[in-house]
């Protein structure tokens, strides 16, 4: 009896639109990460309304969050198949935006 794949149409999916996936996150981390650097405040946090909050610079959050998008994309850009590293990229790329929307009070 052969293995059976978990989800084989979503990694097929994910295998031949491996380029436009890679290239699209990359765009949107790019952008998010210059605008992070040009638009937030000297400090940011992930929850600025806290009681308890710890503002950090903003470079050190930007590029956290970006260190994050480029690691799981470039993962996910060797191994395609692997359905994780795409999750952990589109992770990075909200929780970026999610750190913006919150300290720019859009």
């Amino acid at each position: 009896m052969a293995k059976q794949e978990w989800l084989p149409k979503q990694r097929d999916w994910a295998q031949q639109h491996r380029n436009v996936l890679v290239y699209f996150l990359g765009v949107v981390g790019i952008l998010g990460s210059l605008v992070g650097l040009s638009m937030l405040p000297e400090m940011v946090s992930v929850n600025p309304e806290a009681a308890n909050a710890v503002a950090r610079p903003r470079a050190l959050m930007v590029g956290l969050h970006f260190g994050i998008i480029a690691v799981f994309t470039a993962l996910f850009w060797r191994r395609p198949r692997e359905i994780l590293y795409l999750a952990g990229a589109v992770f990075g790329v909200v929780m970026l935006f999610f750190m913006l929307y919150t300290n720019l009070g859009v």
